[in-house]
């Protein structure tokens, strides 16, 4: 619950910010310039929000399926010749894995992140408002909830997971007047799992761990102000 009113401070402060570039003597009925990007702006500072569809892909927890989770931060972006430009977007991320296994499993796990995505794209032709994109993201794993036949571990039994993770990206972006959607997919590099063994069951019995692959495989959907 502290964790979500701070992403709230967070964005109402960019919110603050980002209207304190207003002079109060250019207000009108119109909706301000400063909303509304161009394709000669140098840079934008903003806001963005989404949705994604995310889980755990490997084989140490098997019949994997997606996970819907929300996702809240900001954005920088500075435009170059050409159409090129890159954007740097930090965010908490909410995501995981569900699990089809049968009683007595791992049912979920889930997982909040602190993201960092640094995306290279191209405008594809003068005026278009299709833009594609590739990048990188780096992610820390701020804290696990494990699910064992739907139900919840304590706070202390959490997984203990590789808290660094490299994601590849590739975006599209498509503008419209007073805001963009992004597309992006995003696939991790790294084994999340450490092999240490799952926390105990309602038995106290510790559960096996194998040692295989956790990676993450995220569909995400943003809107960008």
């Amino acid at each position: 619950m502290r964790l979500k009113s701070l992403l709230a401070a967070f964005l109402l402060l960019l919110c603050l910010n980002t209207n304190a570039q207003i002079d109060s003597s250019e207000i009108s009925d119109e909706p301000s310039d400063w909303i509304k990007p161009t394709n000669d702006e140098k840079s934008r500072l903003g806001i963005i929000m989404g949705v994604q569809l995310s889980t755990l892909n490997g084989n140490e927890i098997p019949n994997n399926q997606a996970m819907f989770g929300l996702l809240g931060g900001g954005y920088g972006r500075i435009n170059f010749k050409y159409g090129i430009s890159i954007q740097q977007e930090l965010q908490v991320s909410f995501r995981g894995g569900d699990f089809n296994t049968s009683p007595g499993n791992i049912s979920s796990i889930r997982l909040l992140y602190f993201d960092a995505p640094f995306l290279l794209f191209k405008q594809l032709g003068n005026s278009s408002k299709h833009k594609i994109g590739l990048g990188v993201q780096y992610s820390h794993l701020y804290n696990t909830t494990l699910y064992y036949s739907k139900k919840s571990y304590p706070t202390g039994q959490a997984a203990r997971l590789d808290k660094d993770d490299w994601l590849p990206l590739l975006a599209y972006q498509y503008q419209f007047d007073y805001f963009a959607l992004q597309l992006i997919a995003k696939k991790g590099a790294r084994n999340l799992n450490l092999g240490y063994e799952w926390p105990a069951d309602g038995n106290a019995n510790p559960l096996v761990n194998k040692g295989g692959n956790l990676n993450a495989l995220i569909l995400e959907l943003n809107l960008i102000f």
